[in-house]
């Protein structure tokens, strides 16, 4: 017989986080995961930035995420001895004087100076950008499979990964939490991304709204380097003259795989943002766990006793994920309360 404080259910970029922050909060952990089906995860581009960058509002909560995952994916990279935790300016080309101007002013409040430089930059050669572009500060990027699989190392080596399908009907209670086979837990907590966002209303568990996505990864007529071009969707250098760009939005056709329509879609930015040739080597797609209110879902299951759901984290996964885990952590371990607006039985 094992004994852990708690089960993770999905070792997405959300179970991954939480899986490390429990241990570091004191907590022992088992960690049930089919890395295949991390559908969303695998083919993140993992950037973190606290800005939208289109409209230039602040994400939510974003000073304390930023402060959070400043702290947790170094300690995550000591904790596994990989490295994959990337910081880097993200550039946002400008399509008229008006956003320039725009750009300008909020350098100098106090909520974005930390995060926009105030200088107007050229853009490297082979980008269109007839007005110039902004350079963010403080942002960069995760690469997200091989973080992954690295915390699936770290606990494959100390016994505390199973490699299959979780099976949630052979789940049972006992004296002090939850029973799966051999395994006892204090609580089971769900980080099933897609497969969760997919099963609208099981067990009271309401209110997701998935979103698809889909990227292409090009070969450049020239190397962008560690260049990240936003424009709309991003460019982003990966070396090697190639570049991987995304990701569209859509809230149907989640049976379809790729479509020739998106597809369509990022080539004509590609075109509008590129003076040189490419050739796309290959086109991917994901299901963000986006919710309703663009919020998270976080804290106790509105039905199931000692499950608790960590899901819902959208396209900001990479920035929300470790401000997150902390959270769910210190209610799970010292009783501090989660923020209402996170909970998952508010649209019960």
């Amino acid at each position: 017989m094992k004994y852990v404080d708690y089960i993770i259910v999905g070792g997405g970029i959300s179970g991954s986080v939480l899986c490390y922050v429990l241990m570091k909060h004191g907590a022992s952990v088992h960690l049930f995961d089919l890395p295949m089906e991390n559908k969303s995860s695998t083919v993140a581009a993992g950037l973190w930035n606290p800005i939208v960058l289109k409209r230039l509002k602040k994400v939510w909560m974003a000073d304390e995420m930023m402060a959070s995952l400043h702290e947790v994916y170094p300690d995550m990279e000591n904790w596994t001895g990989k490295s994959f935790f990337d910081e880097r300016p993200i550039r946002r080309v400008f399509h008229n004087p008006g956003e320039q101007n725009n750009w300008m002013e909020l350098t100098d409040h106090p909520g974005f100076s930390a995060y926009l430089n105030d200088q107007i930059h050229e853009v490297p050669e082979g980008i269109k950008a007839e007005h110039g572009s902004g350079l963010t500060k403080g942002t960069g990027r995760v690469r997200v499979r091989e973080m992954m699989e690295a915390v699936r190392q770290k606990l494959r080596a100390e016994g505390n990964y199973t490699e299959e399908r979780f099976d949630w009907s052979q789940l049972t209670d006992y004296s002090e939490g939850k029973a799966y086979g051999d395994i006892r837990a204090h609580g089971v907590i769900s980080c099933e991304g897609l497969q969760l966002a997919l099963k609208e209303g099981r067990d009271g568990l309401k209110g997701f709204a998935p979103v698809k996505g889909e990227v292409l990864k090009v070969k450049l007529d020239q190397d962008l380097g560690n260049e990240c071009i936003h424009q709309g969707h991003f460019m982003l250098g990966e070396g090697n003259n190639e570049a991987f760009v995304g990701a569209t939005y859509a809230w149907d056709g989640f049976d379809q795989g790729t479509t020739p329509e998106k597809r369509k879609e990022l080539e004509e930015h590609i075109e509008k943002v590129w003076k040189g040739s490419y050739e796309v080597v290959d086109h991917k797609w994901g299901i963000r766990p986006a919710v309703k209110d663009r919020r998270p879902m976080v804290g106790p299951h509105p039905v199931q006793n000692e499950v608790f759901v960590f899901n819902g984290l959208g396209s900001r996964g990479i920035l929300m994920a470790p401000w997150l885990a902390t959270r769910i952590a210190e209610h799970l371990m010292y009783g501090v309360p989660l923020p209402e607006g996170i909970l998952p039985g508010r649209y019960a």
